[in-house]
């Protein structure tokens, strides 16, 4: 016959840790003990088993009954109570950087992305590996704008050779 009752040897535990569960599991037969532990994130497993061989218990009929301690962690699918809240809001104590937003703008002009979401950005060789050119291609709206505001972020005059618009596919070429 066996009986479920609380284990008291690790209530204390259990009073830190109310995510625990721990149960003693004793029953009229006996074996050899075997100890075994397991400790995960999500999972925390203490199992000891005292059993003693069937020859033992015939020649020793008054010996102790069999008891298994079980703890295991149960997780909680409910929120966190505000003790904890408050004590993880105490840990933190210093702030996230704050980033000012992105300034939104209307852009004169638009590149339209790829079906793979790359921008169509290619570099493209010519004179037999010599000549490397950078092409910006689905463009739309005002690619004068773009040209200018390209040639103003890589440093570069807007009206030079080094940076040119095929008006007939509407590419943006850089040198």
């Amino acid at each position: 016959m066996a009986a479920l009752l609380p284990s008291s040897s690790i209530s204390p535990v259990l009073r830190q840790k109310p995510s625990m569960l721990s149960l003693c599991l004793v029953s009229n037969s006996s074996c050899l003990s075997n100890k075994r532990s397991l400790s995960s994130s999500s999972q925390s497993l203490s199992r000891t088993r005292t059993c003693r061989s069937q020859s033992l218990n015939r020649s020793f009929p008054s010996l102790a009954p069999q008891t298994r301690h079980i703890t295991t962690r149960i997780p909680r699918p409910f929120s966190q109570s505000n003790s904890t809240k408050a004590n993880k809001s105490a840990a933190n104590t210093q702030p996230a950087p704050v980033h000012p937003p992105l300034p939104l703008t209307n852009l004169p002009y638009f590149i339209r992305r790829t079906p793979s979401n790359q921008l169509p950005v290619y570099l493209v060789t010519k004179a037999g590996g010599t000549k490397q050119e950078t092409k910006i291609q689905k463009t739309e709206g005002d690619v004068d704008a773009l040209c200018s505001d390209l040639a103003k972020t890589l440093g570069i005059e807007p009206n030079s050779k080094d940076i040119y618009i095929n008006r007939l596919n509407g590419h943006v070429v850089v040198k």
